[in-house]
């Protein structure tokens, strides 16, 4: 009786003693370089992808919402179509890179020219260039290919930012990465250093690991673009013909 009397108290020592250890320490944070590795990893091989999807632009002077479907080729060539409610269209947009189509259908035009910022805003984002967008909505970050200026862990999730720098010290990217290797956000500075936008990724449940959610915001003019891809795929057999916009009966074209 003593001795299992001794034992009880023994373990009881035990479990006080485990309970007022400190917490073991979070493991070490992956370096900068092999997050950057996994990311270049995951990315490799993509050419381009198609999806139908949820897509909200809001920006000065034009707003739509409604279901599309999104054709996109790297390094630079889109095509959005979006519909409405009722499964009537909206807005065809298509570009490579050197010219751009935007037929309203409802206004009955079809605009065409010299893919100009003015032109590529129809849809894309003011300050948010081509292939910028392109790579945005494949979730091909960072831009930039040199290792970054610095780099820390921040927040409860122990995100991994890492900053990279113009020649004259000023922001150029900032890019944050979660513990599991998913970018979450995304800064592109001028080379003024000033933001010219941001991006957030979200639901990585697409072929690789891609984000199927992605947002991308500028504040100068103020827009948001939102695409929540549904089934998403990588890497279709995309041709030219897939990046030129319908051309219903009596439509006006009209350039740029």
């Amino acid at each position: 009786m003593k001795r299992l009397l001794f034992l009880v108290l023994l373990a009881a020592a035990g479990l006080a003693s485990c309970r007022s250890l400190p917490p073991p320490p979070p493991p070490p944070a992956a370096e900068p370089g092999e997050v950057l590795a996994a990311l270049r990893a995951r990315q490799e091989g993509l050419k381009g992808l198609q999806s139908r999807a949820r897509l909200t632009l809001i920006a000065p002077g034009r707003s739509y919402s409604g279901s599309g479907l999104v054709k996109a080729s790297l390094p630079s060539s889109l095509r959005v179509d979006v519909t409405d409610l009722f499964g009537r269209s909206l807005l065809s947009f298509a570009s490579d890179g050197t010219r751009v189509e935007v037929l309203f259908p409802r206004e009955g035009k079809l605009f065409t020219g010299p893919a100009t910022p003015q032109a590529l805003a129809a849809f894309i984002p003011p300050g948010v260039t081509l292939s910028q967008c392109v790579r945005l909505l494949a979730g091909s970050v960072p831009f930039s290919q040199e290792p970054p200026t610095a780099w820390q862990e921040t927040g409860a999730d122990r995100d991994l930012v890492m900053t990279w720098n113009n020649a004259d010290g000023s922001l150029k990217e900032r890019l944050w990465v979660a513990p599991g290797g998913q970018p979450r956000k995304q800064e592109w500075f001028g080379p003024d250093g000033r933001p010219r936008f941001s991006a957030e990724f979200s639901d990585f449940a697409g072929p690789g690991g891609r984000p199927k959610q992605v947002k991308v915001l500028t504040a100068n003019p103020e827009s948001e673009l939102r695409v929540a891809f549904g089934d998403l795929t990588v890497n279709p057999p995309l041709t030219p013909a897939d990046f030129t916009v319908p051309r219903p009966p009596g439509i006006t074209e009209t350039p740029w």
